[in-house]
């Protein structure tokens, strides 16, 4: 018996007997449940509700008749039947939790223990969520698990900004290297993975180098803390465009340009920071905006 083709049914739901019911069905000829029962060696009462079973999940056919001779679905067949049952079950789900109250504010600090949550969270944070302005700070193989999002984001008009540590392009976003960040991700061997959007929300992670331990990683939607993560990231993009800018030959005065464009909080619109401050800070606290002086 196919062990890996087993495993991947159970998976898919199928308990062991479904699996192996269906697997003996797909190799060999169609056959009653009994001959089912005598080829895999199983109790044949068991084998009659696993048939059943697997006729209502459309795994199989039966023959009309006293015989009900078994018939594997192709898997090819099976496949789309099931992406399609899953489909309508996922959409109606979501309709009936649509009408469920909203929890309470959650900001607290949670915690990712898989590689594939952290990508998935990164994904959806640049793919769904951000609004106005994205930073990236991702070594080489995390960044580009992420680039096809972070080039979605910039596409829809999203400010992606991106610390990088080997040279590359991602169109339409702002990208930060010089050369002495290469030698960070031989240094931690190890992938790093952070990304703040909106000052609403970030995600910091470190993973081993092939992308499949988490070494530690962390998500939240808290404001003060993604703001502070905002400013931080922020910070250093706008330094390492310094960095290499000076290493490129750029004129001094160049170089100064980058860091008076550098947007920090009291001369930017950070959909989070607007919202902190709505939260806790009185109309008459609230820091003005510095006007630009007229030239």
């Amino acid at each position: 018996m196919d062990a890996a083709a087993i495993a991947a049914l159970r998976n898919l739901g199928f308990n062991q007997l479904e699996a192996e019911v269906y697997v003996a069905l797909l190799a060999g000829p169609p056959m009653t449940a009994y001959r089912v029962a005598h080829h895999i060696a199983k109790p044949t009462a068991n084998v009659y509700k696993a048939v059943e079973v697997l006729a209502r999940k459309g795994a199989i056919l039966l023959e009309e008749g006293d015989s009900r001779v078994c018939r594997a679905v192709p898997v090819s067949e099976f496949r789309k039947r099931a992406e399609r049952d899953y489909h309508d079950t996922l959409q109606t789900a979501a309709d009936a939790l649509a009408h469920v109250e909203p929890a309470p504010l959650d900001e607290r600090v949670y915690r990712l223990e898989s590689a594939s949550q952290v990508f998935e969270v990164a994904r959806d944070m640049l793919d769904t969520r951000v609004k106005k302005i994205a930073i990236v700070d991702a070594f080489p193989a995390a960044l580009e698990r992420v680039k096809d999002s972070m080039r979605g984001a910039a596409g829809r008009g999203v400010n992606v900004l991106v610390e990088a540590y080997t040279p590359v392009r991602i169109a339409g976003a702002t990208v930060a290297h010089a050369s002495v960040a290469a030698a960070a991700p031989e240094f931690w061997r190890s992938e790093q993975l952070n990304v703040v959007i909106d000052g609403r929300e970030h995600l910091i992670a470190l993973l081993s180098r092939d992308l499949q331990t988490v070494y530690q990683a962390v998500w939240s939607n808290s404001l003060y803390l993604s703001c502070i993560q905002h400013a931080g990231r922020l910070c250093e993009h706008t330094l390492m465009r310094m960095i290499g800018a000076a290493e490129s030959g750029a004129a001094p005065a160049s170089v100064l340009r980058l860091l008076k464009d550098h947007r920090f909080f009291l001369s930017a619109e950070v959909p989070g920071q607007r919202e902190l401050i709505a939260r806790y800070v009185t109309s008459d606290a609230k820091p003005a905006v510095p006007r630009k002086k007229k030239a």
